[in-house]
């Protein structure tokens, strides 16, 4: 546990170094979820408001910049030479993902006290954010093991995490403006879905649906068991 802690550290260490990564995994979301908060996002409920801050912080602050992180530690031969460092994989990949987390994690705890501040409602039913954000911030992690299989170097990640991250900020912006009804909820089967529909039933424009739950749980599931079949610790030509 000491050695996890270690290279988590070293890790974060390095992400305050990287200006490129710092901008991409800090300033662009906060600024964009600081300038959500104020506009408003186009909706007087602040379910379109959260539901999107919430998209640009697991979508850019860990998947784009956790898939990036893992593409470069491989191709630079760092999680090959760690593998002999006594530290088991799972810890290994842990400690490479766990700083872009946390410092998502402070984000989402900042974007709340920035709304409080600014204005925007609170919710009527705070756990089905809760619910979001651990189904979101599992989705995520997964996807980018899952993603790092197919990007040979850190620069195409830039390319290989465009279509999950455009689908989950469609999809959450779409959900948290259209109440699901009948057979509507199956709209929640799509990934990142839930983050938008359930900031809608935390602000009471919807009911909750298992679907919800399902989508939570499946997509991790599934990239998962994809990451764990095919990931790659040998830099790729």
């Amino acid at each position: 546990m000491d050695r996890v802690l270690a290279l988590t550290a070293t890790e974060l260490r390095l992400i305050f170094r990287n200006k490129t990564v710092l901008t991409s995994t800090l300033a662009i979301p906060l600024g964009l979820g600081v300038f959500m908060a104020l506009t408003g996002f186009g909706s007087d409920s602040g379910a379109s408001v959260v539901a999107m801050q919430l998209a640009m912080v697991l979508g850019l602050g860990i998947y784009v910049a956790a898939t990036q992180t893992l593409v470069a530690r491989r191709q630079s031969l760092v999680l090959k030479r760690l593998r002999t460092s006594g530290i088991s994989d799972a810890g290994l990949l842990t400690a490479t993902i766990a700083p872009v987390a946390v410092l998502a994690l402070a984000q989402m705890v900042l974007f709340v006290v920035i709304d409080l501040a600014i204005g925007v409602p609170m919710p009527s039913s705070p756990f089905a954010l809760v619910l979001a954000a651990v189904g979101g911030l599992a989705l995520v992690v997964t996807a980018a093991l899952a993603t790092s299989v197919v990007t040979p170097t850190p620069e195409r990640s830039q390319i290989t995490t465009l279509p999950l991250f455009f689908v989950m900020i469609g999809a959450a912006v779409l959900l948290a403006f259209l109440p699901l009804d009948g057979m509507l909820s199956v709209l929640n089967l799509v990934p990142g879905a839930p983050l938008g529909s359930l900031a809608n039933v935390a602000y009471g424009g919807s009911a909750f649906s298992l679907m919800q739950v399902v989508s939570l749980v499946v997509w991790p599931l599934a990239f998962g068991l994809l990451a764990h079949r095919n990931f790659r610790w040998d830099a790729r030509v």
